[in-house]
């Protein structure tokens, strides 16, 4: 048995993860369960991060955490619960898988079968802004070579290990040529390594627009933060549904799964809501504690549970659908199939084995430095730059 911590969240999550508990615990799943609260609660009884030392303390001994959306409140001082555990934990990798269930599920494009795996601590999302006149403020953006080390190396690993044959590098380095021009950089290095994967390099807009238009001709991508945040959704909007999309932050010493959509307050607690994306979190976690097998039987059997037509409000469709169930009623039908297999989605089969380690970051040789200028900012109340161009003009002078 494998101890992992669990948290049910706001909203609907409390539903969601008693339905995928409930198919954990009917597979066999070698689980036991510690349940912390995170969340709104927490946030409202005066912690700002929306957790407490205690909780911290059981996630870090138990290592695997299989957490259920939350609320944040609104209004400041109130910090993102997902951000913070990113960082605090080291969680570097966010890993999406965004695939389509065609006929059985709506979409556009039947043939999407993509992983993106997104850069999880830097970049804009390290939350470092100023506030540097009354007019202006700034956020840094934030590129390290350790960061894309890991993000980049752990793609390939990635793609290596489960069978994948290519890497497409999303950046925007024509305009940012120093923050996204490293991480491309690292991107062709690290690709060099691994000449059984092909890979590529896209700038950030048009490679957007190739995912909307023509997805299947991506495999594995990996991008820095904000973009991976922007495109992971729009992927699985374009499978299908975000509803129907788990993930999972990697670190090196632990591991969070959870769904991608939101707790959603509006339909909480009327057994409405699908409890699919948690339960492919779950999948996701089994895997990565090596329990295949029982995640192969839960995945067939939901994706036989999709091939029924045994569907939930948001992927309901007239005329294709079978059934219009609850929370409950949908978690009843995949405990009913397991055991079984769809018959025309394709089946999966999870390779024992296919977790793995990164090398520890080699530092590089300190690059030689010189003063080559320094970067003002000046608080100015004129109006005209001519004005302010004129004095500065005369300060040159005297420099």
């Amino acid at each position: 048995m494998t101890r992992i911590t669990i948290a049910k969240g706001d909203g609907i999550g409390p539903e969601i993860m008693d339905a995928t508990l409930r198919i954990l615990q009917a597979a066999g799943a070698q689980l036991e369960f510690d349940e912390i609260e995170v969340g709104e609660k927490v946030y409202l009884r005066g912690e700002s991060s929306g957790i407490s030392k205690g909780a911290w303390d059981v996630i870090r001994r138990n290592k695997v955490f299989l957490k259920a959306p939350i609320t944040t409140p609104q209004g400041g001082g109130y910090k993102s619960l997902n951000v913070t555990m990113r960082k605090s934990l080291g969680l570097f990798a966010n890993v999406r898988p965004c695939t389509s269930y065609y006929p059985f599920v709506k979409t556009k494009h039947p043939k999407i079968d993509t992983i993106i795996i997104r850069e999880n601590e830097e970049d804009l999302y390290a939350g470092i802004e100023h506030q540097q006149t009354d007019e202006v403020v700034q956020c840094l953006k934030l590129i390290s070579r350790p960061g894309c080390e890991k993000i980049v190396r752990y793609a390939f690993e990635f793609a290596k290990r489960y069978g994948r044959k290519k890497v497409t590098c999303l950046t925007k380095d024509n305009i940012m040529k120093q923050t996204d021009g490293l991480f491309h950089q690292v991107f062709r290095e690290i690709a060099q390594e691994y000449p059984e994967i092909q890979n590529e390099h896209r700038i950030i807009d048009i490679g957007s627009a190739m995912l909307a238009d023509t997805p299947e001709v991506f495999d594995v991508i990996v991008l820095p933060n904000l973009y991976g945040d922007v495109l992971s959704d729009i992927a699985a909007q374009i499978a299908g549904s975000v509803g129907l999309a788990g993930s999972s932050n990697i670190g090196e010493q632990c591991a969070m799964f959870e769904a991608i959509h939101g707790s959603a307050p509006d339909i909480a607690g009327k057994n409405i809501a699908n409890p699919s994306g948690l339960l492919q979190a779950a999948v996701m976690l089994l895997n990565h504690l090596g329990q295949c097998a029982t995640a192969e039987k839960i995945q067939n059997a939901w994706l036989k549970t999709i091939e029924d037509g045994i569907h939930t409000f948001d992927i309901y469709q007239e005329g294709l659908s079978t059934a219009n169930v609850g929370t409950r009623e949908f978690a009843d039908a995949v405990i009913a199939n397991l055991g079984q297999q769809p018959n025309t989605l394709q089946a999966v089969t999870y390779r024992e084995g296919t977790s793995f380690s990164l090398p520890g970051y080699q530092r590089k040789t300190p690059a030689r430095k010189e003063l080559a200028g320094v970067d003002l900012f000046v608080h100015w109340n004129g109006l005209q730059a001519a004005e302010l161009a004129a004095a500065l003009k005369k300060l040159e002078s005297k420099m």
